[in-house]
């Protein structure tokens, strides 16, 4: 009888928690879209996981997300330098997904991220060797990916590409230049193992 009381009070416990959860989260939107002066914009139906985040500066920054997006743990976004984020319908994040956007991006619909995807529009700029790196400010560019596309995990997407409809990357590649349409992109890494002593 007392396992059972605990269990009923654990289960009660965790309801609560749940709840409390998804009203931070409520509240996390509402910060975004309301306080924010409007600048950012979720449509109906989204579902978001635990630490996700909007980090922006205070330039004219502009962040679009359609329709049912959805995101596990983890999603993190960077916004400045005035660039502008689009993502499109039913798109899925999953876990530890970085979007650091100073230029633009432009996602479209339908399109699956596996874990730790992160995508740059820009590069640090390192041209003067008498400044620190850290001085010399941004190369922005864009990111565009299209419609349909899963995009593995641990994908590193660079500034300057476009990735059409239909693609399919394999996991640890890292985009540098455009994919066309209908491609399947994967790392072809060549595993070494040796037996030991020899």
């Amino acid at each position: 009888m007392f396992n059972k009381i605990l269990f009923l009070i654990f289960k009660i416990g965790r309801k609560i928690n749940n709840i409390s959860r998804s009203v931070a989260r409520c509240f996390t939107i509402q910060h975004y879209t309301y306080i924010s002066h409007k600048r950012f914009v979720f449509k109906k139906g989204w579902k978001i996981g635990k630490d996700f985040s909007i980090r922006y500066d205070l330039s004219t920054t502009h962040l679009l997300i359609e329709e049912d997006f959805q995101c596990r743990n983890g999603f993190k976004i960077l916004l400045g330098n005035n660039g502008s984020l689009g993502i499109g319908e039913k798109c899925f994040f999953n876990n530890n997904c970085s979007i650091n956007c100073l230029g633009k991006i432009e996602i479209g619909n339908n399109n699956q991220f596996g874990e730790n995807v992160l995508m740059y529009d820009h590069n640090h700029v390192y041209a003067d060797k008498e400044k620190l790196i850290s001085e010399q400010g941004y190369n922005t560019g864009m990111i565009k990916i299209g419609n349909n596309c899963w995009i593995g995990s641990n994908v590193v997407i660079l500034k300057d590409v476009a990735v059409g409809d239909n693609v399919v990357i394999g996991a640890g590649c890292i985009i540098y230049k455009s994919i066309p349409a209908n491609s399947i992109v994967i790392n072809q890494q060549n595993l070494l193992i040796s037996t030991a002593g020899k």
